[in-house]
């Protein structure tokens, strides 16, 4: 029998325990705090995210057809800004299949265009393995896709403004969802001969009001109901967002968990989710900045509440419809709001 030396075996075991754990929970290790889904792509239960690149201008060839031996698929191209995002979920118990459908039937009942789709075979040899991996890492992300199912799904909002490839893999012990979302736009260039000038930012809605107040007041499920039924419309107080952006503030989980009841104990109901900015600064700035709050609302309780998609539509009114002056901050603070508006067939 051959006799190794202690500190081999010492060194050995080391070299295991290190290899287990980095083999361990590298998912949870990989985890990217503070990021969040895109508005317009929900996270999948017990989801995290696990890559958030964004880039200002990009051109992107999406496959539009199937992968065949030799010959490279078709492609649809965009050019625009371009924000990756990698969905995860740790296990296998929830099946590519399922997700995939969950998907296609999310982007359809939100009137996406549906540019290709497919799952296994559908999208070529080898369960779609070849399809993912011959575009450099664009739908699944390297260094590997495992075995099963692959899926992908190639949508187009119905304003033709956006593009969104979504592929769906295994790795590394976990279903994974690349996310690629494209804001089509044409390129603006830079002027490399001009002498730089400091940079003249958009005039942005005002800081005040956006701090959390001392007390929130919050409205139980009577009363947003009485507001719809006396006045087709109610504003909801509580709902509170990072200043000058669309990220929900977590004070804001009560008041959106009261619009989630409203809505359980009304099957029936349907509801425009209306953002509204103050009266200061640049039109168009606050017109997106509305819709984009709006959208964050719309996420919130189709993920975390199940709210159906099919009740629920993101609309944003900038400062268009005041409740009072622009011109103290008590005013500017009370047209920042949301609102929800009953629609009626």
């Amino acid at each position: 029998m051959r006799v190794f030396p202690w500190s081999f075996l010492s060194g050995l075991a080391v070299l295991v325990f290190a290899l287990a754990v980095l083999a361990g929970p590298a998912n949870a290790q990989r985890a990217i705090e503070g990021a969040q889904p895109h508005p317009l792509v929900p996270l999948p239960p017990d989801g995290f995210i696990t890559r958030d690149a964004f880039t200002d201008f990009a051109e992107l060839a999406f496959p539009v057809s199937r992968y065949e031996r030799r010959e490279d698929p078709e492609t649809f191209a965009v050019e625009g800004s371009h924000l990756q995002l990698e969905y995860s979920v740790d296990g296998l118990e929830l099946a590519n299949l399922r997700l995939y459908r969950s998907y296609l039937q999310y982007f359809e009942g939100e009137g996406f265009e549906i540019l290709f789709n497919g799952i296994g075979d559908d999208l070529g040899n080898r369960e779609g393995y070849n399809f993912l991996r011959r575009t450099d890492g664009l739908l699944a992300r390297s260094p590997a896709v495992g075995s099963g199912e692959n899926a992908y799904i190639l949508a187009r909002s119905e304003d033709e403004e956006t593009v969104i490839a979504l592929s769906v893999y295994t790795r590394q012990g976990a279903r994974r969802i690349m996310v690629n979302v494209v804001e089509i736009e044409e390129m603006e260039a830079i002027d490399l001969f001009g002498q730089p000038a400091p940079a003249e930012e958009p005039a942005r809605e005002e800081p005040d009001g956006d701090a959390v107040p001392a007390e929130l007041v919050q409205q139980d499920v009577e009363e947003l109901e009485s507001g719809l039924v006396s006045d087709g419309r109610v504003i909801v107080n509580a709902i509170l967002f990072d200043f000058d952006s669309a990220r929900i503030l977590p004070e804001s989980a009560r008041a959106l968990e009261t619009v989630a009841d409203l809505m359980e104990e009304r099957p029936d109901l349907r509801l425009l989710v209306v953002g509204h900015t103050d009266g200061v600064g640049n039109y168009d700035y606050n017109l997106g900045l509305s819709l984009d709050r709006a959208t964050a609302v719309v996420a919130w309780l189709r993920n975390r509440h199940g709210i159906a998609g099919s009740r629920l539509r993101p609309a944003g009114a900038g400062p268009m419809s005041p409740v009072t002056t622009n011109r103290t901050e008590e005013g500017r603070a009370l047209n920042r709001r949301v609102e929800l508006v009953e629609v009626i067939d």
